[in-house]
């Protein structure tokens, strides 16, 4: 019996706790309703973008400068109007004819404001405001096929890190052609890149990079893609002889010691590569007769790429000239 009892409670304060919570719900929800009524009865200004379009351009155009993608506009009105504009009466595209403007003109055209406010009245309610048009002028740049093509200008800084070198860069054109107009052409030299940063490059880099705009010229293709691969130097040491350079056919060179041992930073994938063939050392005949001592200085005649900090143990060595034994003039030395 007891436990009858205590269920009959526990089910009884339940449904009164579910009463009242539905009870809770309904004015909460009545509430967010005289709320959102109260709002939307309230006067706000909202930007809607509005997108443009150029029609009946001919084929043997070539706009140089585009009209901007979207139009701007910031309306004022209560909100259940603006919340229509979103949702339910959208705004039609701004159409501009390019036969209806370019007729005449000379490589640029300029949209009056006035017929921009001409194609978006008639589509508001007559209690919608209009507090602005950005931009309030539409133009674009044409010209019909004038063009030259210009290199491509890195600008900028893009150098490997302590211990890394750049060991190849790639470039995917290295000119492009631009659209203008004859005035305009005869100024541009080059297609410049947006400047680069990078002082400290440790791992690849790869990048797509658009040309710094030029009002009126369009370039094709208006961005290229840069790749530059970085590699881990390491240190190396080759065994190079000495040659010698210039010297008559009677004369010999010896060095103490005949080879010196060339020490350098290389990039990893370059390390089995790079030989001692790759390096020549020559000691100037010439040079020689003005020495007045019996060492000379030890120079690179060649540095193969990717090569760097070389330096020569030892930079100078003891020599003596010596004359080839029997040597005849006629014979050859034979």
């Amino acid at each position: 019996m007891p436990n009858s009892h205590s269920s009959d409670r526990s089910g009884y304060f339940r449904k009164i706790w579910n009463k009242q919570f539905l009870i809770f719900l309904f004015f909460l929800a009545l509430s967010a309703v005289f709320w959102i009524f109260q709002a939307l009865s309230e006067s706000y200004e909202e930007d809607f973008q509005v997108p443009i379009e150029l029609k009946n351009v001919p084929g043997n155009v070539v706009v140089t400068t585009d009209l901007p993608r979207t139009l701007h506009v910031t309306l004022r009105d209560k909100g259940s109007v603006l919340l229509t504009y979103a949702y339910t009466r959208r705004l039609r595209p701004i159409v501009v004819d390019f036969n209806a403007y370019a007729r005449g003109a000379t490589g640029h055209v300029v949209v009056p404001a006035i017929d921009i406010a001409r194609q978006i009245a008639p589509q508001l309610l007559p209690s919608t405001q209009t507090v602005s048009v950005k931009p309030e002028n539409l133009e674009f740049y044409f010209n019909y096929g004038q063009c030259k093509r210009v290199p491509v200008v890195l600008q900028g800084t893009v150098k490997a890190g302590r211990l890394y070198t750049i060991s190849s860069s790639r470039i995917s054109a290295d000119s492009v052609m631009v659209y203008a107009s004859k005035q305009q052409l005869d100024t541009i030299t080059g297609a410049y890149l947006q400047p680069l940063n990078y002082p400290n490059l440790q791992d690849t880099l790869r990048l797509d990079l658009p040309f710094i705009p030029v009002r009126g010229a369009k370039f094709v293709p208006d961005r290229v893609s840069l790749n530059y691969c970085v590699d881990r130097l390491v240190e190396k040491t080759v065994s190079v002889p000495v040659q010698q350079v210039n010297f008559p056919a009677s004369k010999q060179l010896r060095t103490f010691p005949g080879s010196v041992s060339v020490s350098f930073q290389v990039g990893m994938a370059l390390y089995r590569k790079i030989t001692a063939d790759n390096f020549v050392l020559v000691v100037n005949y010439e040079e020689l007769l003005q020495n007045k001592g019996n060492k000379c200085h030890l120079s690179l005649k060649t540095l193969p790429p990717g090569v760097s900090y070389v330096r020569i143990t030892p930079q100078d060595v003891e020599y003596v000239i010596e004359d080839i034994p029997d040597y005849d003039p006629e014979l050859g030395g034979e």
